[in-house]
């Protein structure tokens, strides 16, 4: 053959090889890509590694748990990875997994089944972290917990919790830890960590408003004026708008007995059928009537125009009590339909437990009718829990407060024109340097068991 007749063919040969390696190359990243859409499980068992991948952990060898793998107590094929608290006080240790193939902004599930023995708090002694790792997260360095948990019968208590990797991951540590469980012995199986769907994002659109009478005024006219309130905000299609504290008592120069309505009662009616017309939540605060006996309280109306739910002020300040205003006994959370909410009147926010419990219940949002009370105090009361607060008030800023104590909107006085409104994503997580996503770490950080004189009288 002739030099030049060997061109073309040499020519094919090297294209061929090339769109080859190029096709390789394309598959390989496509099954990567099916491997992680079909939520391959990123730390499962490999029997070609020591203790199947996964490695002993301690913070100093004098605190290392005790560390075994059953293959007689195995699930699915794979053995059990079991730790101890090895009768010491303070352990602090466990199993470790690294992952790679992590992609900043995609969910991944934590799964795991633990047969946990000789534990006093869930929270406290068992610790499943997920820490992201990537060249370029700088300050993201804190660990996330898995929080979600579900007692099952006998031992058995389920993780099951999904995380969103923060922007520049591009691997993960998955930690299994016994914490300060002298007498604990945790079985693990079933530990997956796997991509997930998506992340559904849960934007609310979050109105507060302010008005107060600069006369004499009656309950009629107070709730014309927040009427007229809600009629501009209404076009803007918010999801709730909250009303302030005694929205029915404050100007009327009533009491607190003679201006406190039964329920359902006149401004309930008006209220609903804004909130039926407008297709949102409304919540208020009035003086609620039970027989001879008269609360501050709190009303949701549901975007239908039913009552949703009903909060009593628990913590009264001596002027409402000496007011004749009597207690609720409790404080509670309620579902609607964008998440899981909490309501505190005024006074509640002078103290940091209400916030803590309502947000241990799984209020993601505190509501806040309120009289007047320290922006510095309700700003506190976002951050400790992590958590968004929304107040309506008189004496003090109507305004929605992010996680980080930040001011999303505000109105009050000669700011704005009495409406103001956030919309925020209730699904995204608020990451702040060295400290992470705080909601997602004030529960597993908290010592309650150092904490038992809060209930002493």
């Amino acid at each position: 053959m002739k030099s030049w007749m060997a061109i073309p063919v040499i020519i094919a040969v090297v294209a061929c090889a090339s769109w080859g390696q190029t096709r390789t190359e394309d598959l390989s990243a496509a099954r990567q890509e099916r491997s992680l859409a079909l939520g391959v499980n990123l730390v499962a068992w490999d029997d070609k590694l020591p203790e199947g991948g996964w490695e002993r952990w301690s913070a100093r060898p004098a605190l290392a748990p005790g560390f075994s793998v059953d293959r007689m107590d195995s699930s699915g094929g794979v053995p059990a990875i079991k730790l101890s608290g090895a009768k010491k006080k303070y352990v602090l240790g466990g199993w470790r997994r690294t992952a790679d193939r992590i992609e900043g902004g995609r969910a991944y599930r934590f799964y795991a089944e633990i047969e946990a023995k000789g534990v006093v708090s869930i929270r406290r002694n068992i610790i499943c972290q997920i820490r992201w790792t990537g060249p370029d997260l700088g300050n993201e360095i804190t660990p996330e917990y898995v929080n979600n948990y579900v007692k099952g019968l006998g031992y058995l208590v389920t993780l099951d919790e999904t995380f969103i990797a923060p922007d520049g991951a591009t691997g993960c540590e998955v930690s299994l830890l016994v914490q300060w469980a002298p007498t604990t012995e945790l079985t693990f199986k079933k530990v997956t960590f796997e991509t997930a769907k998506p992340a559904v994002a849960r934007v609310v659109r979050m109105a507060t408003v302010y008005w107060r009478p600069d006369g004499p005024s009656t309950p009629a006219k107070n709730v014309e004026a927040f009427s007229a309130l809600i009629d501009i905000l209404g076009p803007k299609r918010p999801d709730v708008i909250l009303l302030p504290e005694a929205s029915t008592t404050i100007g009327t120069g009533l009491s607190n007995f003679d201006s406190a309505q039964e329920m359902p009662g006149d401004a309930f009616f008006a209220l609903a059928a804004k909130a039926k017309q407008y297709h949102c939540y409304i919540i208020y605060g009035a003086y609620e009537k039970v027989g001879d006996v008269v609360f501050n309280s709190a009303f949701i109306i549901a975007r239908d125009g039913t009552l949703a739910g009903t909060y009593r002020k628990v913590q009264l300040p001596y002027g409402e009590v000496e007011g004749g205003l009597s207690p609720g006994e409790y404080f509670k959370t309620f579902d609607l339909d964008f998440g899981k909410v909490g309501i505190l009147i005024c006074h509640d926010t002078a103290f940091d437990e209400p916030a803590r419990v309502e947000a241990l219940d799984g209020a993601e949002v505190i509501f806040v009718p309120i009289w007047g009370g320290e922006m510095t105090q309700l700003k506190a009361r976002a951050m400790d829990n992590g958590i968004y607060i929304v107040t309506s008030g008189y004496d003090v800023p109507c305004a929605v407060i992010d996680p980080a104590g930040e001011v999303r909107a505000m109105t009050w006085m000669e700011i704005g024109d009495g409406t103001t409104m956030a919309a925020v994503d209730l699904a995204k997580k608020l990451r702040r340097p060295w400290i992470g996503d705080w909601r997602n770490a004030v529960f597993k950080q908290r010592r309650t068991d150092a904490y038992l004189k809060l209930v002493e009288d």
